[in-house]
């Protein structure tokens, strides 16, 4: 069989691109969970059923990165399905790349980086916003939600980065309302329950505790108040690293 002569400029290009391209989803969670994908998830070692989240290139300093996340769900013995109680969300692990002057190389594989999300499953995330802490940390923040009895509670969990490894730093409440338990209009008792919402934007403060920055959770809108004002201008709130997660000060 004649065999067609390569050029070894263009071999060295094509490796030069190997390396300098981003991984694959399906490359990094199989190095992730030590497991080949079959299908769309992965069976891990503990019995989970882990897949692909998504993944973000993002920046600290003059270093870039690569992030994929991978989702594990707990699943039911007896059925093999994901379990599904409104309590139950999905433990998140990330491939994390660094790329240096040879290229893209894997600097963590972390399986239990925290948990979020409900019904079995995480939130929908494309792109997550990103929250300088300092010149050498970041966090995600990531939508989430949920509700109880009329009440929602809305904000952002953070996923903090430090060039090496990544933390759950717990969640912070931006919004809420009461929108599933009130009525501008009396009820047939006579009573009337005002309805209330708000919404906030998180930004950094110059206090630092145990490493991390203080946030401030700028909010408008209104919230619940007591009997005379049963609604009032919503507040202000300032959040503190407490060594292990981020803290609403005002609940202290």
């Amino acid at each position: 069989m004649d065999r067609k002569a390569v050029d070894p400029e263009y071999e060295a290009a094509t490796e030069t691109s190997r390396r300098f391209s981003k991984p694959t989803p399906s490359s990094a969670l199989q190095e992730l969970y030590g497991s080949e994908f079959s299908g769309e998830s992965i069976k891990t070692e503990s019995g989970e059923l882990a897949g692909f989240w998504f993944e973000q290139g993002f920046s600290i300093g003059d270093r870039d990165y690569h992030v994929i996340f991978g989702k594990a769900q707990k699943i039911d013995l007896v059925t093999g399905a994901p379990l599904d109680s409104h309590v139950q969300g999905v433990k998140v692990g990330a491939a994390t790349y660094r790329l240096d002057s040879d290229g893209w190389r894997a600097i963590g594989m972390q399986t239990g980086i925290g948990e979020i999300g409900s019904w079995g499953e995480a939130p929908d995330i494309k792109q997550a916003e990103i929250l300088a802490l300092s010149p050498k940390r970041i966090a995600f923040m990531l939508d989430f939600g949920y509700g109880m009895g009329g009440y929602f509670d809305d904000g952002k969990v953070l996923f903090g980065f430090d060039g090496a490894t990544w933390v759950d730093l717990g969640f912070v409440q931006t919004g809420g309302n009461n929108a599933g338990a009130c009525d501008d209009e009396p009820l047939p008792s006579g009573i009337t329950i005002p309805c209330w919402s708000y919404t906030g934007v998180i930004s950094v403060l110059s206090d630092i505790y145990h490493g991390y920055p203080d946030l401030l959770v700028a909010r408008t809108g209104t919230q619940s108040g007591d009997e005379q004002h049963p609604i009032k201008p919503a507040e202000d709130a300032v959040y503190r690293f407490d060594g292990d997660k981020y803290a609403d000060t005002g609940s202290d």
